[in-house]
């Protein structure tokens, strides 16, 4: 199937939690059906600005870029969850460990690569039925800002830094990954998880994402699709800020 074309013919869905062999299959389907939306979008939330602002949607417009001309929904939500280097390796292990996906009805194995090109399975359980949705990782970078060493794509940092969704002058140090959907996906899409250290040494953690249908029952049950996705991205900040906290009181700082 050429890459861009919506895998309609099928989807993974279960009434038990899914195991170890389910997932593969899953990943396998996907793999051998590529990405379920157009190329030159694959990797477009790297693009997309780094820091959080007050519009909204994380300075995240619909005029941005390659995706504008396409009817995606777009989401971001950032939260701080720490100061210092410490919390910011802190919470670069969480994220290498999907501690930010162990939300009880929605998951990834923790043992699954978040290096370019490895395949990831995300469960959820919606209304007692498991889903398995197919994905593969799309980009994983980690970068540093001025002055400082960068370890993103080739370890460099240049003047357009900023303007392709790397470290600005506000920012210290920054690791962030993104997934992109497969076919057997009942979206089709991005996501992307950032971690940034700023230059005040606030810690934040970020998603950002853009989809569409890819499946019939995806565009019937759309309004819930979208309170779903909110729902993870208000879990999964939550999961990082109480994981920093290591279960001590406290709120977040939202953007």
């Amino acid at each position: 199937m050429p890459r861009g074309e919506t895998c309609r013919a099928m989807v993974f869905l279960g009434l038990t939690r899914p195991n170890p062999a389910s997932r593969r299959v899953a990943m396998d389907h996907g793999a051998s059906r590529g990405y379920n939306y157009p190329e030159p979008h694959v990797g477009a939330t790297r693009r997309a600005p780094h820091a959080p602002s007050n519009d909204g949607v994380g300075g995240w417009r619909p005029a941005d870029g390659p995706l504008a001309s396409v009817p995606y929904a777009r989401d971001a939500t950032f939260v701080e969850i720490g100061r210092g280097a410490g919390d910011y390796a802190r919470a670069k292990g969480m994220m290498r460990r999907w501690g930010h996906f162990q939300l009880g009805w929605s998951e990834v194995a923790p043992d699954t690569g978040v290096k370019e090109g490895d395949l990831v399975c995300v469960c959820a359980n919606v209304a007692g039925v498991w889903i398995r949705n197919p994905l593969r990782v799309v980009y994983a970078e980690e970068e540093a800002g001025p002055g400082r060493r960068g370890g993103g794509a080739g370890g460099k940092n240049d003047g357009h830094a900023a303007a392709n969704g790397s470290p600005g002058d506000d920012v210290k140090d920054r690791f962030s990954f993104a997934h992109g959907c497969l076919g057997g996906h009942l979206l089709a899409g991005e996501e992307s998880f950032i971690l940034e250290r700023r230059s005040d040494d606030s810690v934040w953690y970020g998603v950002r994402t853009f989809s569409r249908p890819a499946h019939p029952l995806a565009l019937a049950s759309y309004p819930i699709v979208r309170v779903l996705q909110r729902r993870f991205a208000r879990d999964s900040t939550r999961a990082m800020a109480e994981g920093m906290a290591e279960g001590g009181p406290g709120g977040v700082r939202r953007a």
